[in-house]
């Protein structure tokens, strides 16, 4: 099957001009009118949609999305700047290596992190947890012809869990498996992500019909059977993924042909 591009990382936001103002100042992400109609991010080759929620959302956390994530250069640095500009910190700049990370909460407490390890400003990487790492491999690469970076997980360096990652344009999705001993960060069991402030990640294919005919035979949840969004127009479905994770499927060209289209 045809691979599928990375599109969208959908949020349920209190404030769509806070939102906005947040991405375009601490990650410099563009502001756009997703095909003509609806207020958006756009992020070099994907998107973060927003819908409008009156009452704050439910935290993500205790999902399988446990954050988004974009790269850096100079990790002090980076975290220094942001502080100083008033930013919410969720947890401070940290070693890792020859490298650094931090986490910072965005207007409706989405963790966001900075990773330095590969050396640019753009939105890098989708980070999710999983009760069976392989599992979850096998479920993009068989739905969505995403195929893992390593064969097999992977041990942690001091091998308290293990680690996988899909490559998705210029997307890395990283999972992390269950730790050996419990951690605060690691669900006990996984909520699903639809109605949190992190709703759920979109993934796109020129012509979605088969894809939702394999999935259907495939015996995997169907959400939403294939129709045009009300609210953003893209003709896509939804299923459950892998975790209690929502999945939307978007019929759209790859960017850059299917930005306006």
């Amino acid at each position: 099957m045809r691979k599928a591009n990375f599109h969208h990382v959908h949020l349920n936001v209190t404030n769509k001009d806070a939102t906005i103002a947040y991405y375009q100042k601490f990650f410099g992400a563009k502001y756009v009118k997703y095909r003509d109609r609806t207020d958006a991010l756009f992020t070099e080759k994907s998107f973060l949609l927003l819908d409008h929620v009156d009452a704050p959302p439910p935290s993500h956390l205790g999902s399988s999305l446990w954050h988004i994530g974009w790269s850096g250069v100079d990790g002090p640095s980076e975290f220094s700047w942001r502080v100083k500009e008033g930013i919410e910190v969720h947890a401070p700049v940290t070693p890792l290596g020859d490298n650094h990370w931090m986490y910072f909460l965005g207007p409706d407490k989405e963790i966001v992190e900075v990773f330095t390890g590969n050396k640019n400003h753009t939105f890098e990487h989708i980070h999710l947890l999983a009760s069976n790492i392989d599992r979850t491999m096998t479920w993009f690469e068989s739905y969505l012809g995403l195929t893992p970076v390593n064969k097999e997980a992977q041990e942690w360096g001091n091998r308290l869990f293990k680690w996988n990652y899909l490559l998705v344009d210029n997307i890395n999705i990283y999972v992390y498996g269950k730790p050996l001993e419990e951690r605060s960060w690691f669900p006990k069991e996984f909520k699903p992500t639809d109605g949190t402030v992190l709703d759920h990640i979109g993934f796109s294919f020129e012509d979605i019909g088969p894809v939702f005919e394999k999935m259907k035979s495939g015996n995997v949840e169907i959400i939403n059977d294939i129709k045009i969004d009300p609210v953003h127009g893209q003709k896509s479905f939804f299923v459950r993924g892998p975790d209690n994770l929502l999945v939307e499927i978007v019929e759209e060209k790859p960017i850059p042909e299917g930005i306006w289209r």
